[in-house]
């Protein structure tokens, strides 16, 4: 095999993969990281340590793969309907939140549980992750701003209003109601998200 050319993984491989990510975030959005060992999520994933880690080489990688699933859903609802939504953003990111309440597979109210507790636990520079969560909310302010001035540039939305500023006030926004739906699922959320959506659209929109 040449030295370019990596092995390809089962079918069998990658559904052990995706049932061990599952439990990791079950796991972690209950218990924390710090909170969650290896042979617990082995055990209910039903493999080996040994065989986690054949997966998984390391703790830090199982956590690294956990968050790219949250990469995942979060690049499938803010930018499904495209690269470039522009105002509209705000609306997508409403309807996706309006979907909340209706999960009742309980995945999507763990996926946010545990990146919350991951953003928590890895505050400090000086741990493993935060690079990697610094990096992923710069990354997501440069791609709001972005269509936020292609708006502006389409004459959708207003000239006085400061792009960068706005995209950080939306992913506040997002952050803020993700913490209070994880501390009471049963607040009007779609109801909230909506209302939000209808002003920041009537606040940035020329007239």
């Amino acid at each position: 095999m040449p030295a370019t050319q990596k092995p390809k993984t089962s079918a069998k491989g990658l559904e052990t993969r995706e049932r061990i990510v599952d439990v990791a975030v079950r796991f972690i959005a209950r218990n924390g990281a710090r909170g969650t060992s290896l042979a617990d999520i082995a055990a209910e994933a039903g493999v080996s340590q040994t065989g986690l880690l054949y997966h998984f080489g390391s703790k830090e990688a199982l956590l690294n793969a956990v968050l790219d699933r949250h990469l995942a859903f979060t690049e499938e609802w803010l930018w499904g309907d495209g690269p470039d939504p522009g105002v509209k953003i705000v609306d997508i990111i409403a309807r996706h939140m309006a979907s909340w309440p209706s999960q009742h597979d309980d995945k999507v109210y763990s996926l946010l549980g545990m990146n919350t507790v991951v953003l928590g636990e890895n505050v400090s520079p000086d741990t493993d992750l935060h690079p990697r969560l610094v990096e992923g909310y710069r990354t997501t302010i440069e791609r709001v701003t972005a269509t936020l001035r292609s708006a502006q540039q389409r004459g959708e939305m207003r000239d006085d209003i400061d792009p960068q500023l706005k995209a950080m006030e939306i992913i506040a926004f997002c952050y803020g109601l993700e913490a209070a739906w994880l501390v009471n699922p049963t607040i009007p959320v779609a109801e909230a998200a909506a209302r939000w959506a209808a002003q920041q659209t009537t606040q940035m929109t020329t007239p």
